[in-house]
This record gives C-alpha cells, structure tokens and sequence, in this order.
C-alpha cells in the first residue's frame, strides 16, 4: 500500500500532465485552424492579388515556417516580411498587379502598426491575429484611417455561444460612431469574394469636415467667384460640391497658402498647399498640381481626370537666298582648308621656282598672280596650260591637281542636288534644339504648379 502522499503527488502529477497536453493539443488545432482560414482567403477573395506576408518576428520559427508552406501561399507570388525590420519606402502601387499586405501576430502593438504604415502605406492590409489576444482595438488607430481595406481575423473562443476553434472577421469605419464591427463568424461561403471579405469603409462620412488646402488662382479649376468674392468657383469645386452631397460631408477652403506657394520640397519639408496637407493643418487640396517624383512618393495623388498637352508653333522659315547656293555645297571648315591649301601651294611653288632659277641662272621667275592663276585652273576644273621642267616640280603638280579632282568632284554633285531642291534653314527638332535657339528669352524662369 503506498502512502497517502504519494498518491496525492502522483495524482497533482497526472492533472498536470493531461492539463498541459490538453493546452499544447488545444493551441496545435487553434493554429491549423488559423493556416487553414489563411489558406482560404488566399485562395478566395484574394486569388488574384500579389502577398506581402508581415510576419511578426515573436512567432515560432515552425509556425513561421508553416505559415510560408500553405499550399494556397506557395502557388501565390509573394513577399515573406519581417515586421521586426527597417525597410525602404515601397509603394503597393508600384507592383504590376494588386497587393494584399496581411500581418500575422501574436501580439497585437501600434508600433507595428506605424512602421507598416509609414514604410509601405498599404492599400489593402488584412491583419490575422494568431494568438489568444484579438487585438480589435487597433483597428481604430490613427495610422489605419487612410487604409482602403481593412479588415482583422481572430479568436471568437472567448464568446461562449460560439465554437472553441471559431474565428471572427472584423472591420472599423473611421467615420462610424459605431466603433469596430464584427461581419460575422468566419465561413467560407459568406466570405468567399473581395467585397464580402473588404466591405466599403467609406460609405459616408457622416457629416465630417474637411479642411482643403486651396489657391483661388487656378481657372478654370478653382478660381474667385464672381457673385461672392469669400469663394471659389470653378471644375473642382463643382466636384468637391457634388461628392459632399453624395457622401455627408461639409468642407471650408482657403483662398491661397500662407507663403502662396504650391508645394515644393525645401530642405527636407514642403512649402505651400503640400506643406499645409504635411503638417496635417488640412486635409487634402483640390487645386490641380503638377506630378513629380518627390510629390508622388511623399502624397496620394487621385485619379488623373485632365491631362494637359504642350505644342511650339512657328512660322514656316522661307527658303534661303538663291546666291548662298554657290558656297552651300561644301561647308566652312571644308571651304576654309581648302583656302589654306591654296595659298600653301602657291607658296610651295613660288619656292620650287626660286631655286630653279638660281641654280639654272636661265629660268625665268613668273609671278605671284600668274602662280595663283594657273594653280587655280585646278580648282575650277580646267588643265594646265604647261608642265614644269624639273620631275619633282611635276609630282607636285600631280598631287595638287588629284586634290582639285576631289573637291571639285563633291562641289559640283552637291550643287546638283541643292538646285534641284530648295533649302531651307534647319529646323526645331528637340528640346535641346529649343534651348540654343534665339526663340527662348535668357530672363525668364518658368514655376510648375
């Protein structure tokens, strides 16, 4: 017979023992069932988006590891984050198809919440809650208010009129007093398309007001009324008038910025209606803006609705003058060498005849004009009218006479094409053709809205 004691521990023992598999059985079925959901909205509602998986770095490495292996993951493209981690600004925008950034956790944390945000400002984001904390109430953080979609899956196992593995889909209206929503338990019938699984968030505004950043100087847009000088006429504020009746909500505008500016990046903040938006003094503008690199990356720009189009009109240039025909054919660096060439030759040969004569004491010198006349002959395609006596005098003579052959040659097939067909000055053909032309004024600078 064993004492009393040790039955006792044995039995502590044993309650222990069963507890403790009972827990690890119980969270091993929570989380298959959690894979499971995981793979069924892959494979519904988001079957034809690109993933980016936010893992938070206090899951297990098996769970991390399974979570990367349902099958619904595997055949999707995706992005396996780690939520722990710095990274470059990205933009879902800039992915060639739809993104769903969905961020898996034990722990819900804001801090999360705003580094997700403020390195990839998602569009879509589905946030699963893997552990026994539902974490609802981050859903109605600031940072997530701008989120398009948005929606939370978690435990329902806290409600007891429900079953211990059920999982809830959650979702908030930022403009709602009705605070977070449950869309019910997870099915995957009621859930099985975009909508159902991302209802609208924005359907009203519920008498919310807008504070727009605005210029009253942009016609046809947005400009002075005529009948009341305190506001705005003009395509945006027709649009901005028709989507608050739509929508329930009211709005005030300003009649310029406070240094009258548009917004430009300036020492690492924006000026103008972007720098009212950036320091959240207004909400948004309506004036039309140019897009750049630096606004696109720091704002949401909305749909383009005009587009506007630049043309240089100039008048047609008259032909050019019919005498500037004779010097057209060759151009001035090619006119210029051949002058040099002509007075280098005369030189050479007014020499070579200097010393014949010299040593021959009989040779008569013949002068500078007649020199230049007769090695001119070449140039104008006539021959000479007699050979010098010595050899090298006549080397020379052949290899002036070939050059003349050659220009003469390209002279008279360029002035055939230039008579069969007018010229007329070169035109403007690129920007760059614009910039060193005299058609742009060296004192004008030019602002972009």
């Amino acid at each position: 017979m064993r004492p009393p004691e040790a039955v006792t521990v044995t039995s502590c023992l044993l309650q222990v023992i069963l507890v403790s598999g009972s827990s690890e059985s119980s969270d091993r079925r929570r989380q298959e069932r959690h894979l499971q959901v995981l793979g069924d909205v892959v494979s519904g509602p988001a079957r034809r988006m690109s993933l980016a998986l936010h893992l938070d770095s206090s899951l297990p490495a098996d769970l991390r590891q399974a979570v990367l292996s349902v099958e619904a993951v595997r055949r999707t493209p995706h992005l396996a984050l780690n939520l722990s981690l710095s990274h470059e600004p990205h933009s879902s925008s800039s992915f060639s198809s739809p993104m769903l950034h969905v961020v898996l956790w034990f722990t819900p944390s804001s801090d999360l919440l705003q580094s997700l945000w403020l390195y990839w400002k998602p569009h879509n984001l589905l946030l699963f809650s893997m552990g026994s904390s539902l974490g609802t109430d981050e859903l109605q953080n600031e940072v997530l208010n701008s989120i398009e979609k948005l929606t939370l899956i978690g435990d329902l196992s806290a409600d007891e009129n429900r079953d211990s593995d059920a999982l809830g889909v959650f979702t908030v209206r930022p403009f709602s007093s009705s605070g977070v929503q449950l869309l019910g338990p997870w099915e995957r019938e009621s859930f099985n398309s975009w909508e159902a699984l991302f209802p609208d968030r924005f359907p009203s505004f519920e008498g919310y007001t807008f504070h727009i950043a605005s210029r009253i100087v942009d016609e046809p847009f947005f400009y002075l009324s005529a009948s009341d000088p305190l506001k705005g006429d003009g395509v945006s504020e027709e649009m901005v008038q028709s989507l608050s009746t739509k929508l329930n909500f009211t709005y005030t505008t300003t009649t310029d910025s406070i240094d009258s500016n548009w917004g430009a990046l300036i020492n690492g903040s924006w000026d103008g209606l972007l720098g009212m938006i950036e320091r959240r003094e207004k909400n948004f503008t309506i004036n039309i803006l140019w897009i750049t690199y630096d606004r696109n990356k720091a704002f949401d720009m909305s749909a383009s609705f005009h587009t506007d189009g630049y043309g240089a009109f100039l008048p047609q240039p008259a032909p050019l003058p019919l005498w500037t025909s004779l010097v057209r054919p060759l151009g001035s660096t090619v006119w210029f060498a051949v002058l040099v060439s002509l007075l280098a030759a005369i030189f050479v040969t007014k020499l070579q005849e200097d010393v014949v004569a010299s040593r021959s004491g009989i040779y008569r010198r013949r002068g500078l004009a007649r020199v230049w006349l007769e090695l001119y002959r070449g140039l104008a395609n006539q021959s000479a009218p007699t050979l010098p006596r010595t050899p090298w005098q006549r080397m020379f003579v052949a290899v002036w006479l070939f050059c003349c052959l050659v220009i003469t040659g390209a002279y008279t097939c360029n002035l055939v094409g230039i008579f069969t067909r007018p010229a007329y000055p070169s035109r403007l053909r690129s920007l760059q053709n614009l910039i060193d032309s005299d058609f742009r004024y060296p004192h004008t600078t030019y602002t972009l809205q």
